[in-house]
């Protein structure tokens, strides 16, 4: 079942960056979040989140291979080795890691609903938000010094504090998807970096260094004459 997190929707991305590598990190990530209900809790208790993400990127990175030669095209295959291990190391090492900081916790909290109590007790802690918020609004009826005096005002506290969990539940998820696009965004912003960096060398080696490579013709200071 297809995750309710959207890694960078199309409203939601800066107009002036574009998605590196045709969107790669994007789709990694949003597949990782919908492979997400197969992460089981032993796995997240254990610490082995990010060893069940990694398994998904091996799949992935035979694309990955194949996007840097389709968008380095214009450099050698030297330089595109390079694009790919340090794009891979940068998964790897960067975007797994804190990717599984952030999915293991939270997928235990979605799976209790965000709720602080175990599931049987969850009506409780319903009913505990509801009377706390109507000692809430009693207090600011009683209160003189807070310009509300009906105690119908009572109740939009009690119905706040029925539905607190509901509210927590969407601030809870927001949270979570601005967090995984920051990831995106920064991991991006690095691959233009490797790109730049690839693009400056501009070739697979620096033109003095493969001249000094090279034989020198006879006749010339090689050959140990000189003229």
């Amino acid at each position: 079942m297809p995750s309710r997190i959207r890694i960078f929707p199309r409203a939601d991305r800066p107009a002036v960056t574009t998605p590196a590598l045709d969107g790669f990190l994007d789709a990694l990530l949003q597949k990782f979040e919908n492979c997400r209900d197969g992460l089981d809790d032993p796995a997240i208790a254990s610490g082995g989140a990010e060893a069940y993400f990694e398994a998904l990127y091996r799949a992935e990175r035979g694309r990955l291979s194949e996007i840097v030669r389709l968008e380095g095209s214009h450099l050698g295959e030297v330089a595109n080795d390079r694009t790919f291990e340090e794009v891979d190391r940068l998964v790897r090492e960067v975007v797994l890691p804190a990717y599984a900081r952030l999915a293991g916790p939270f997928t235990r909290r979605e799976r209790n609903g965000f709720f602080l109590v175990p599931e049987r007790l969850h009506g409780l802690e319903r009913v505990g938000w509801a009377v706390a918020g109507t000692l809430v609004g009693a207090f600011v009826v009683w209160a003189p010094f807070i310009p509300l005096w009906s105690k119908e005002w009572v109740l939009p506290f009690f119905l706040g504090g029925l539905v607190f969990p509901e509210l927590r539940r969407w601030w809870e998820l927001r949270r979570y998807e601005a967090q995984l696009n920051r990831i995106v965004q920064r991991a991006d912003a690095e691959v233009r970096r490797i790109d730049v960096s690839q693009l400056v060398l501009g070739v697979e080696a620096p033109p003095a260094r493969r001249a000094r490579g090279r034989a020198l013709p006879e006749g010339k200071h090689g050959d140990g004459r000189g003229t």
